[in-house]
């Protein structure tokens, strides 16, 4: 079937030989129509019934003859500017998941073009299969990101049961389910919000790399938002790193949230982190000094924080499990102020040569 392509919704302004399209607010083009043929173009485009054929013979007159190749030239620009999906493009999706999904489709019409369509990447949701590592309350936050984004298949791990303290952040939960098992009433809850999601509740503890290799099998995308023992940032680095998945990391540091992700063999890795802090304490004289008092770890996190983060954090997935865009915190620290106004802040650090657990690659 050939390309019939069709023009997004724009905003179109035109007067005396020129015409303003508007997709996004933040951006206006201006085109010279002395002829009005442009506007024309755009109102046969906003059928999506013509291929390009079509529109050179709509657009031809006596006096002037438009060919193929002119429309060509024209559909390349305009689909470089955004402006054009096509009509024709398969649609795997059912009138049910498009009418669950209608929201999503829209966004995704940011991403599209004459040769990707909005309900593909939609499929590629419903295809993926992402494990989420803690699901108190910013993973229970990120689990609901996901889900709501169509993603078709989870695993979730936690071994913590349902207290009073967890219900300022972890909204899955009722009060009747006090003392069960956390990751089995999330799972309970995915399956009540959308019952075509597969989900499978694994009630157990992170105690090693091999143990988080073993859930790896058939996952696309890790969630981390556990953070004990000490050593599980380096486990679920290491594992992920040798089977090639990338993951999402997110925390509270006192009143600043954090994430950060890895994306194997194309940026730095935790390990690398490690080896970059230790580099920067040794030029440092006051981290040599022993440690005489240290803070209490306490949990800090409140509802409009989860919600936040797990937002965050469920973008970082979609860009990771779409490729609609590139990763924005792969080796890169992404520091949200909740003492101010939620602004956010970026730190980089270096992929290093030699790294124990990406181990290639030399140091951006």
């Amino acid at each position: 079937m050939s390309v019939l392509p069709r023009l997004k919704s724009v905003s179109c302004l035109a007067n005396d030989g020129r015409v303003v399209v508007i997709l996004d607010p933040r951006t206006r083009v201006e085109l010279a129509d002395p002829t009005g043929q442009v506007l024309k173009l755009l109102h046969l485009l906003a059928e999506g019934t013509r291929d390009a054929a079509a529109l050179a013979a709509e657009l031809s007159t006596v006096d002037v003859q438009v060919g193929e190749d002119e429309i060509a030239t024209a559909l390349g620009e305009l689909d470089r500017l955004g402006w054009l999906e096509d009509a024709a493009a398969p649609r795997p999706l059912s009138e049910t998941e498009r009418e669950r999904h209608y929201s999503n489709l829209a966004f995704f019409d940011g991403f599209t073009s004459l040769t990707r369509s909005r309900e593909s990447i939609q499929q590629q949701l419903r295809d993926a299969h992402v494990l989420v590592l803690g699901v108190g309350g910013l993973g229970s936050a990120v689990v609901q990101n996901l889900v709501g984004l169509g993603v078709g298949r989870l695993t979730l791990l936690d071994h913590d049961t349902v207290a009073l303290r967890n219900f300022v952040r972890q909204f899955t939960y009722t009060p009747a389910q006090l003392g069960q098992p956390k990751v089995e009433q999330v799972a309970a809850w995915v399956r009540e919000f959308d019952p075509t999601v597969e989900v499978t509740a694994v009630h157990q503890e992170v105690t090693g790399a091999a143990s988080v290799a073993a859930l790896l099998p058939g996952v696309d995308f890790v969630v981390m938002t556990i953070d004990t023992p000490n050593d599980v940032d380096r486990w679920v680095n290491q594992a992920c790193v040798d089977a090639g998945i990338p993951f999402v990391r997110g925390g509270l540091a006192y009143l600043q949230g954090l994430y950060w992700s890895v994306d194997p063999g194309r940026s730095a890795c935790r390990a690398c982190l490690d080896t970059y802090r230790d580099r920067l304490a040794a030029d440092e004289e006051v981290m040599s000094w022993p440690l005489v008092m240290e803070r209490a770890m306490v949990n800090r996190g409140i509802g409009p924080v989860a919600t936040i983060l797990g937002g965050l954090m469920a973008m970082e997935a979609l860009r990771y499990l779409t490729g609609i865009a590139a990763p924005v915190a792969a080796g890169t620290y992404h520091l949200v102020d909740f003492t101010g106004d939620c602004r956010i802040s970026t730190d980089p650090w270096p992929r290093e040569p030699g790294c124990p657990a990406c181990g290639v690659g030399e140091a951006a």
